[in-house]
């Protein structure tokens, strides 16, 4: 399959490529290329099996041979095709990875001086240019686009404010504009004539001549009126000049050309709905000293999360009843909270743009979604969220640090156990989604930890719990896999994944005795995995000998299975057991004062606690659910749901039953 696969790919390679760019020039030979890549990259998206796409031949004969021993499925076409992208895709890279290699090299001066390079203009990531030269090239598009739209929307709507003094029912006169610009200014548009001819009728053309403007570049352009995307790599100066030149010479009239029109349009647009909407037509338009707008969210975001920094210090140095446990687990606590903050920031970017030698580029990009985007007030809320954000966790970071010298604030014995989750989820039943999400997260970590300027702990502990949740999830089908599976193959899966296990288990032990390095390690998931498949393979050998099961003939009085279980924490255990509890969930900083402590994602704590009280026999062996919603709602926690299985749970289990050994109940 595998062969088949590989001969095929090189095949249509040989016809698709190889031939077809015999003979072009390299742009043109890049160009092919690039456009069957992504014809590929979209075949890739849409296969069903992504885990057969570019993985080692280990990796795709184990997925293969589980899928078709425990969902008695046979997926050898499948297989191929999915193969076959991979391979196919890897040919095409290579090729355009040759092509990048003979690009000529632009510079920055290059670039201003009027060479006009139709790499850049072309492609989003094939041109030859180096980082330095690239930021300064793409600052001088975004400035010089930005400059000639602010100057004509000014100019233009001003023109717009002097008319409507002298006409008698100005509210009309825009929405008669307003109406030709929403309903006549259509998208499918095809004809530059017809366009022509509408935009003619706006009143803003009556003194600038419309027929200047070339057919092919003003359709090329116009859906830029229609989206939020923009062009701005394809300007440069030779195409700028004239624009430029009339702003020099402070025309009044409309500068734009083709690749900048649709912009000043459409922020036009925006003005008159504002109009309508009832702001007043008279009021002077004027665009706000952005720097100066940034200064001032900065400043008030600092006066507000001050006042956290000071109850952080407050709690950590200036009380001495408070135990070292305490303040990890507060600290913990409080960095949760900003990492939920975190994650709910919809563009990250503005991290980046936070860093200190980012300022410029900030401010660029605050001016771009002011005057193109009109989304201004939205991006400064964004603003202030992730300057305190960013400054209130690397707050707790440093106290973290100062007090336990640490400077990861999570995970010491196992902190990469979790990167075993990649290989593990491979010996199990892969899914679409699940697999896509393992990889894309990958791109993401390094992404953000590239270019971020929060905590790294931030960054770890997000991929680490995507791992955990994907193993958790694939556990889970995994479980509902082998309860339908053929019982001989489901043995033969079992006995085999342990038999890995175990060798692994072995040469781990054996790196560990010869590396201190590793000495302290966890083999966390690994683990994890092994008790699960034992769990599986005990239930089996117990089960094996069984007879069905035969109903139970019809009876005249019901039988009640319900075992009668108590409502509530105040009668369910005595009182000094009531106290127990209680002191183990303050000691263990899950509470303080007898009431929830920690963020929405520590609700697990609670069910690890009972899981040990409730196995060292101190509270009664009532449901897990009927034991986590008495304990939540005594300390006043909701409880929206079923407090399932987390590695949070996992690890306060093993917390209450160290604390119950030391501190034992009687």
């Amino acid at each position: 399959m595998r062969k088949t696969a590989k001969q095929k790919a090189e095949k249509d390679f040989k016809v698709n490529i190889l031939e077809k760019i015999d003979g072009l020039d390299d742009f043109q030979k890049l160009k092919l290329c690039v456009a069957e890549d992504d014809k590929i990259r979209l075949l890739k998206n849409e296969d069903k099996h992504p885990y057969y796409i570019n993985n080692s031949d280990d990796w795709l004969l184990t997925q293969f041979a589980n899928r078709y021993f425990l969902l008695n499925v046979d997926e050898t076409e499948e297989f191929i095709q999915s193969v076959y992208l991979g391979d196919y895709g890897s040919l095409i890279f290579k090729e355009i990875d040759r092509l990048i290699k003979k690009i000529p090299k632009l510079t920055y001066e290059d670039f201003i001086a009027g060479v006009q390079c139709e790499y850049l203009e072309t492609f989003e990531f094939y041109y030859n240019i180096e980082k330095e030269d690239y930021y300064e090239i793409s600052k001088w598009q975004m400035n010089v686009l930005l400059d000639i739209v602010q100057y004509d929307v000014l100019n233009v709507i001003r023109d717009y404010q002097k008319y409507c003094k002298t006409i008698d029912n100005p509210i009309n006169f825009i929405t008669n504009e307003l109406s030709i610009l929403e309903e006549e200014v259509i998208e499918t548009i095809t004809d530059a004539t017809a366009l022509k001819q509408i935009l003619s009728k706006l009143y803003i053309f009556k003194n600038n001549d419309i027929s200047k403007y070339d057919n092919d570049l003003l359709l090329e352009n116009y859906p830029l009126f229609f989206n939020d995307e923009n062009n701005y790599r394809k300007l440069n100066p030779e195409n700028l000049k004239e624009p430029l030149n009339n702003i020099s010479n402070d025309v009044k009239n409309i500068i734009s050309n083709e690749l900048t029109l649709f912009y000043v349009l459409d922020t036009v647009l925006k003005w008159m709905k504002s109009i309508i909407k009832g702001k007043s037509l008279l009021e002077p338009f004027e665009y706000i000293d952005l720097k100066k707008k940034i200064d001032e969210v900065k400043g008030e975001t600092e006066n507000e999360y001050q006042k956290e920094i000071e109850e952080l210090n407050d709690f950590c140095f200036n009380n001495e009843a408070i135990t070292s446990e305490q303040k990890k687990e507060y600290l913990r606590a409080k960095f949760e909270d900003e990492i939920d903050a975190y994650n709910k920031i919809k563009d990250k970017r503005i991290f980046f743009f936070l860093r200190d030698e980012n300022e410029n580029l900030l401010l660029e990009n605050l001016r771009f979604s002011y005057i193109i985007n009109d989304s201004l007030d939205e991006v400064l809320d964004e603003l202030k969220k992730a300057y305190r954000i960013l400054n209130v966790s690397w707050e707790i970071s440093s106290i973290f640090f100062e007090l336990f010298d640490s400077k990861t604030m999570y995970y010491k014995k196992d902190s990469g156990s979790h990167l075993m989750i990649h290989s593990l989820m491979n010996d199990m039943v892969l899914d679409k989604d699940d697999y896509n999400e393992l990889h894309s997260s990958m791109d993401n970590f390094f992404e953000r930890l590239q270019n971020d300027s929060v905590p790294l702990d931030i960054h770890f502990v997000n991929h680490r719990n995507i791992y955990i949740r994907l193993f958790e999830k694939c556990i889970s089908r995994l479980q509902e896999v082998l309860d339908n599976a053929e019982p001989s193959n489901k043995v033969l899966y079992i006995q085999t994944r342990l038999k890995e296990l175990r060798q692994r288990e072995l040469r781990f032990r054996t790196i560990s005795e010869r590396n201190e390095e590793f000495e302290d390690k966890e083999d966390k998931y690994p683990n994890l995995f092994k008790e699960f498949l034992s769990i599986e393979a005990e239930f089996i050998k117990e089960t094996v000998q069984i007879s069905p099961i035969t109903f139970l003939p019809n009876q005249t009085k019901s039988i009640s299975l319900v075992v009668e279980e108590t409502d509530s924490f105040k009668t369910f255990v005595n009182q000094e057991k009531q106290d127990y509890i209680l002191k183990i969930l303050e000691d263990l900083a899950i509470t303080k004062d007898g009431v929830y402590n920690l963020g929405d994602r520590s609700k697990g704590t609670i069910r690890g606690v009972i899981e040990a009280l409730r196995e060292e026999h101190i509270i009664p062996k009532l449901s897990l659910k009927k034991l986590c919603d008495m304990v939540a709602n005594q300390i006043n926690l909701v409880l929206k749901s079923k407090l399932d299985w987390s590695t949070t749970s996992d690890n306060y289990k093993k917390k209450a039953k160290q604390y119950i050994k030391d501190n034992p109940f009687h």
